[in-house]
């Protein structure tokens, strides 16, 4: 293991295995490196750099994270077919799943790649506020309308985005109390943006943590913007801790590696 060559729909990609990646597997289209885990044994490899580039098409077409994810894990479920057999494959991506969680939460899925260490009162504010919310129902950014639906229970995330035309839909995991919903609106549309320039997961993340940070100090106060995030910070730990738990229940009502027809969004 290390770093190797994979080739995938007539394009060459160097897979990446050597470092520790916070949501398991990441793309960086400027470089065509797919980064994995490096906990994730060998077996796994490939099978999640097809999920990463297939998942990162769809992302750019304005599709969701979960109906991305799904869509990513049917590919990714039809390489392994090829490899260990017709009725092997879910079963291996079962299998991987089962490691992805147990070294990392998925994605997103600790949005917060760091522990906040730098006082949020030398973080300088925007100029003006980035996001506008002219009642819960909906949100302005970038001169884009986003309806907000907060009745559907996430997998992997706590937000999520359908983009459709000038504007879309923004899901909120319906456990989600109301006051981060700012916040995570907020990080989650830059990191959208930023993914769409073929940054990593990781770089994006950056990114849309950053503006969701200058955003809360500016709206609320050093003080009251830095409580926001370190409880949102806890909440989400919890989310994710719980989505864990949840994937091996007895009654078979948990996590699943490929969600039930109708998802969060049609194609």
């Amino acid at each position: 293991m290390g770093i190797k060559e994979f080739f995938y729909d007539n394009v060459r990609y160097q897979i990446d295995n050597t470092k520790t990646v916070g949501n398991g597997g990441d793309i960086d289209e400027t470089t065509f490196t797919i980064f994995v885990d490096k906990g994730v044994p060998e077996k796994f490899l490939e099978g999640i750099a097809v999920h990463e580039i297939e998942e990162r098409k769809l992302l750019k077409k304005g599709h969701s994270y979960v109906f991305s994810h799904n869509e990513a894990q049917k590919k990714e479920a039809e390489f392994y077919e090829k490899i260990y057999g017709k009725d092997s494959g879910v079963k291996v991506l079962g299998e991987e799943e089962k490691v992805i969680l147990t070294i990392t939460h998925r994605r997103s899925v600790s949005k917060k790649s760091k522990i906040i260490s730098q006082e949020l009162e030398n973080v300088p504010p925007p100029a003006r506020p980035i996001i506008d919310i002219d009642n819960i129902l909906q949100v302005i950014f970038d001169n884009k309308r986003y309806i907000i639906d907060n009745t559907e229970r996430l997998i992997g995330t706590l937000v999520d985005i359908y983009e459709k035309g000038d504007g879309g839909t923004i899901y909120i995991d319906r456990d989600v109390p109301e006051r981060f919903y700012e916040g995570l609106m907020l990080s989650e549309l830059v990191t959208r943006k930023s993914l769409k320039k073929g940054l990593s997961w990781r770089e994006a993340n950056a990114e849309g943590n950053k503006a969701e940070e200058e955003y809360l100090v500016s709206e609320y106060g050093a003080q009251e913007g830095k409580e926001l995030i370190a409880d949102e910070m806890n909440f989400q730990a919890w989310k994710f801790a719980t989505e864990k738990k949840e994937f091996n229940l007895p009654d078979g009502t948990g996590h699943k590696v490929i969600y039930e027809k109708d998802e969060i969004l049609p194609k």
